[in-house]
């Protein structure tokens, strides 16, 4: 098996996206971000539990983490502030990541929310990293996690990093 350096290319697209990305900008309202065609969701038996904050524990992105109406919110605040650099359809550029599909689980698979989810807080939008409200970059981490066919649940995403760190992010397994 050929070993992957992922940190090698999370660094280098990072950069990519650092020195791609100028600013946001308002991209128009009624065009949605693409869809990864037909659901791909199931929990393949994973099971969520709720924890001393009211927040469901889970082990992975296939136990409805997040609302549906989170993704909704995040999809608004994804095409104002990130789809300059990473394209309404969140397949990227050749500066910026492709935030959907194999080229995301390659960066990610494997790896923490909250590690996504402190990558894109502190250094996202590029010109001005955690300028957003927490809230804000829970909502498009819900859009993006909605764009890779992860089920919606009925709890929404929290600012929790001691939870954040425990959802991995995972491919289906059976596939």
């Amino acid at each position: 098996m050929i070993s992957r350096p992922r940190s090698s290319f999370f660094v280098l697209g990072l950069l990519a996206t650092a020195t791609a990305c100028a600013g946001p900008s308002v991209a128009q309202p009624g065009s949605p971000a693409a869809q990864s065609g037909g659901s791909l969701a199931e929990s393949g038996g994973a099971e969520s539990a709720v924890g001393e904050s009211g927040s469901a524990l889970a082990e992975s992105v296939w136990a409805g983490i997040y609302s549906q109406q989170q993704a909704e919110r995040g999809a608004a605040h994804y095409l104002e502030t990130c789809s300059s650099c990473h394209s309404e359809d969140l397949r990227g550029n050749s500066n910026a990541p492709s935030l959907i599909g194999s080229s995301f689980m390659f960066l990610w698979g494997d790896r923490s929310l909250g590690d996504l989810f402190t990558s894109i807080q502190t250094l996202m939008p590029t010109n001005a990293p955690n300028s957003l409200p927490p809230q804000s970059y829970l909502d498009i981490l819900a859009f993006i996690m909605e764009s890779n066919g992860f089920p919606p649940g009925t709890s929404e995403l929290v600012a929790d990093p001691a939870f954040l760190g425990q959802i991995m992010i995972t491919a289906r397994s059976g596939l």
